[in-house]
């Protein structure tokens, strides 16, 4: 019987070959590729790690640094990359911490365990393979990424299935718009036709300015909306379409840091 994978990606630049949660991970009975995330970060690297952790033989992906290493964009980089999965089951993912500091919480839509310095992980990681998380999100909305480092960055959202928005406008906290469509969901549209669209409209949502396009297109269970993202997005959020009486209605809000 083939043995279970896992995934471990170091953050030191100073980390050997062998960094000592590789051997943690193999001692336990996973069979174990380490990846320096340095490596990952020049031309949209990170973005191909996708594919490897949508692969059912995966079985854990493992992230270790100290808790300085984990910056907005790192943990916006890792949100991401989650959300890019399409396999069936979840995929259990771990921080592992080698030092003591103060450690934001990820999304509650990562699904993530963070284990202190010294803590045993390997085992626990192991047990969880037999609990099969479904890759549903807790929030009231469709998102999905589509990372690929020839177009860009991609966030497909849209409402759950049974609901549906009559319009709506899409906004980013702390990155930018680039690009703007709605399609059949599951495949970015080479062409879209949209209706009354708003391109370039500008706040702030407290204390982070917000970037944000909309049409009146109608969204339901089998259309989603398409932005290409230029930055490191703090938070996603759709509201009612501009125009309408309640267009201050906030539809779905995600954060990613």
């Amino acid at each position: 019987m083939a043995l279970p994978k896992a995934v471990l990606c170091t953050l030191d630049v100073n980390d050997a070959q062998h960094p000592p949660e590789e051997a943690q991970l193999r001692a336990t009975g996973f069979a174990t590729a380490s990846i320096p995330w340095q490596t990952l970060k020049d031309q949209r690297g990170w973005m191909q790690l996708g594919p490897v952790l949508d692969d059912p033989a995966v079985q854990a992906w493992v992230i270790a640094g100290n808790p300085e290493d984990f910056t907005p964009e790192l943990r916006c980089q890792i949100s991401l990359l989650s959300l890019s999965l399409r396999r069936e089951h979840a995929l259990n993912t771990a921080v592992v911490l080698r030092e003591q500091g103060a450690f934001q919480d990820f999304p509650p839509h990562m699904k993530l365990s963070v284990f202190a310095p010294g803590q045993a992980f390997a085992g626990k990681l192991m047990a969880a393979r037999y609990v099969k998380m479904k890759t549903s999100s807790p929030l009231p909305l469709h998102m999905a990424s589509h990372l690929d480092p020839l177009i860009g960055l991609w966030l497909e959202i849209g409402p759950q299935i049974g609901d549906c928005w009559p319009g709506c406008m899409v906004g980013l906290l702390s990155a930018e718009i680039t690009a703007f469509g709605i399609g059949a969901r599951g495949c970015i549209p080479q062409k879209s036709v949209l209706e009354y669209p708003q391109y370039g409209i500008r706040g702030n949502w407290g204390e982070h300015p917000f970037n944000a396009c909309a049409a009146r297109n109608a969204l339901d269970a089998e259309t989603s909306c398409y932005i290409r993202v230029e930055g490191w997005p703090h938070a996603v959020f759709v509201t009612r379409y501009p125009d309408e009486e309640d267009a201050d209605t906030v539809l779905a809000y995600l954060e990613f840091v």
